[in-house]
C-alpha cells in the first residue's frame, strides 16, 4: 500500500516529513559540535534519520545499521570504545528481521532482540543488482518502535488500525469509474409494441446494434415497433464524494492527522487555521517524547559508546517550537496586544496597580525586559532635601 497507495503513503510519510523539516540544535562543547558536523556532513545523518522515521512506520520497528570499521564479525558484540563510522543503513521490519530474542531471564535485556538478519542491497531488478543477507548482533544497531504496547521492542504500524477504511475507500474510488461508465452508458429498456412482431433475424440485428453502442463507435440505432427507455434516470451523474469523505474522516480522526492537512487541500479557512495549530502542536510532542529520545538521543549515546563521538560530555538537542498560529491568527493576537498596550498606557496611574514589567509578561513578552532602575534614597539630613519636602507638603 505504501508503493502504490497515494493516501496510505500519505499517512506514513506526513509525521516523519513534519518532524525532521527542521532540524533541532545541540547545547554541546566546540569539540561535541565539530565531530557531529563532521559526522553528518559525510553520512548525511538527518537523512538517515527521517528514513528511518519512515520505515519504522511501515512495520512493527525499524533499525540503523550502523556500520563500523575493524574486521570483527557483525554477529558478535562489539569489543572497542574506539571505532569509526564508515556508514548508516535505514532498514525497515522487512530487511531487519529478528533472529534470536535475549532468552536469560537474569540478563537485564531479557525479552529484547539479540540478532537480526539483516539484508543490504538494492531490492531491484537493474544492472548489477543484488542483495546480501548477513547477521549482526544487536550492538551494533539502534532499534526504534513507535506505539508500542505489551513490548517496547514492537510497535504499532502506522496503517494498520485504518487498514479497513483503505480498503472502503479503494473501493470507492475505484468502483466510481464503473459507476460513471455505466450511468453513462444507461440501463436501457428495448419495449416492442403489443402488436410487433420481430423475426430472428431482426431481433439479431437488433442485438448487434445494441452490442456496437455499447463496445463501439455506434451512437444510433434503427428501431421498428420498439421503443427505447432509460430504467434508470435518477443515477445518471450520481456522486460518491460524500461516502469517500466519510471514510476520509474517519481515516483522519484515527491518525490525528487533519483532512485539510492529510489532502493538501486549502479550503475552508477557519477551520485550515485551527488544523494547522493542532498539527503543529502534535509535531511538537512527537519531537520530544519520540524523535528526540528514541532515535537522535540513542544515537549520540551510541556514538559515545563506540567512540566515533566524544563522551562525558554534557549534550542536549533543543527543537524548534513549531509555528502553531496561522497568519490569520498571528495578526490577530497583534491587534488585540497593540489595543491591550494602548488601553494601559492612556489609562491614568495604571502603572501604580500593574507595573510595566508585569503587563508585559501579560502580554508574553518575557524577553528583554527594560532594566529597572531604582531611584537613590534621599539623604535626610540634607537641609535642601527636607525643605524641599516641606513645601510639596504645603
Amino acid at each position: 500500500r505504501y508503493k502504490r497507495g497515494d493516501i496510505a503513503a500519505r499517512i506514513v510519510d506526513a509525521y516523519p516529513d513534519a518532524t525532521w523539516r527542521v532540524q533541532p540544535k545541540f547545547k554541546a562543547s566546540e569539540n561535541f559540535l565539530h565531530e557531529w558536523t563532521e559526522l553528518e556532513k559525510s553520512l548525511f545523518l538527518w537523512n538517515a534519520f527521517h528514513r528511518l522515521d519512515r520505515l519504522t512506520g511501515l512495520g512493527h520497528y525499524g533499525v540503523l545499521f550502523l556500520g563500523l570499521d575493524g574486521r570483527e564479525d557483525p554477529a558478535t558484540p562489539v569489543n572497542r570504545t574506539d571505532y569509526r563510522l564508515l556508514y548508516v543503513q535505514p532498514h525497515s521490519e522487512n530487511t531487519a528481521k529478528i533472529s534470536a530474542w535475549e532468552d536469560d531471564p537474569r540478563s537485564p535485556r531479557y525479552g529484547r532482540p539479540k540478532l537480526y538478519s539483516i539484508t543490504t542491497g538494492a531490492n531491484w531488478a537493474g544492472s548489477g543488482a543484488g542483495q546480501k543477507t548477513r547477521t549482526v548482533h544487536y550492538s551494533r544497531v539502534i532499534h526504534v518502535a513507535e506505539r508500542e504496547l505489551e513490548d517496547n521492542s514492537i510497535g504499532t504500524p502506522r496503517l494498520e488500525r485504518i487498514w479497513n477504511r483503505l480498503c472502503d475507500l479503494d473501493k470507492l474510488l475505484g468502483g466510481s469509474a464503473e459507476i460513471y461508465w455505466q450511468n453513462a452508458a444507461m440501463i436501457m429498456a428495448l419495449i416492442a409494441d403489443a402488436e410487433t412482431e420481430l423475426s430472428p433475424a431482426s431481433q439479431e440485428a437488433m442485438k448487434s446494434q445494441i452490442e456496437e453502442m455499447q463496445h463501439g463507435l455506434r451512437r444510433w440505432m434503427t428501431l421498428q415497433g420498439v421503443d427505447a427507455k432509460n430504467l434508470a434516470p435518477g443515477l445518471m451523474g450520481s456522486d460518491p464524494s460524500n461516502t469517500i469523505d466519510k471514510q476520509l474522516d474517519m481515516i483522519s480522526g484515527a491518525t490525528g492527522i487533519p483532512k485539510r492537512i492529510l489532502l493538501g487541500t486549502e479550503r475552508g479557512e477557519l477551520a485550515s487555521s485551527q488544523d494547522e495549530n493542532n498539527f503543529a502542536a502534535r509535531i511538537d510532542e512527537r519531537r520530544e517524547q519520540f524523535a528526540g529520545p528514541m532515535i537522535l538521543e540513542r544515537f549520540v549515546k551510541a556514538g559515545e559508546r563506540l567512540g566515533f563521538l566524544p563522551k562525558g560530555e554534557m549534550v542536549k538537542a533543543e527543537w524548534p517550537q513549531s509555528d502553531s498560529l496561522s497568519e490569520s491568527a498571528k495578526a490577530d493576537v497583534a491587534v488585540k496586544k497593540s489595543q491591550a498596550v494602548a488601553t494601559y498606557a492612556n489609562a491614568p496611574a495604571a502603572q501604580l496597580i500593574v507595573s510595566p514589567e508585569e503587563f508585559r509578561t501579560w502580554l508574553g513578552e518575557t524577553n528583554n525586559l527594560p532594566e529597572v532602575i531604582e531611584p537613590e534614597a534621599l539623604p535626610e539630613d540634607d537641609a535642601e532635601v527636607t525643605g524641599q519636602f516641606a513645601r510639596g507638603k504645603q
